[in-house]
């Protein structure tokens, strides 16, 4: 097991038979999503190997990307984006699955604040950030839903 940033990642010595992106590339911007794809469909994976991705989907009735965007650090990409790159690179779609849950935050946590204001690179306060959050929740006039994805690309 290898944990490091896409960006900094310099590969394998042994081809991989699966590689798990669970949140991850909604944080990484399209140019060097575009270079891992590449560099995993030529380098990394072994004949038949998958990659299993967990994402975001486009929906506006989600709380973590509606906070973050008014933190003005939207998503860089959801998995709509993320299924066309991949199928655009040469990769197979084998699987998918809708993950639905409630999105919750009229009793968010230290941790979930702290965790968001690590997002937005420290550039806003504690109290910003529950400002935001109090905002959408009052605006809202039901609980929000977020709205995953879990799929499976095949080399």
């Amino acid at each position: 097991m290898i944990e490091t940033s896409v960006q900094h990642w310099e590969g394998v010595d042994s081809p991989m038979d699966a590689v798990i992106l669970f949140d991850v590339l909604m944080y990484v911007e399209r140019a060097d999503r575009l270079a891992l794809y590449q560099k995993l469909l030529t380098q990394c994976l072994a004949p038949n190997g998958i990659i299993i991705v967990v994402i975001e989907c486009n929906s506006p009735n989600s709380g973590w990307p509606s906070i973050l965007e008014r933190l003005g650090k939207p998503l860089a990409g959801y998995y709509e984006d993320v299924e066309r790159e991949m199928l655009a690179v040469g990769f197979n779609l084998v699987y998918t699955q809708d993950i639905w849950g409630p999105d919750d935050f009229s009793n968010y946590s230290e941790n979930e604040v702290k965790f968001l204001q690590i997002l937005a690179d420290n550039v806003a306060s504690e109290q910003h950030i529950r400002a935001i959050i109090d905002d959408i929740l009052h605006k809202r006039s039901q609980q929000g839903t977020y709205h995953k994805k879990f799929a499976i690309f095949k080399k």
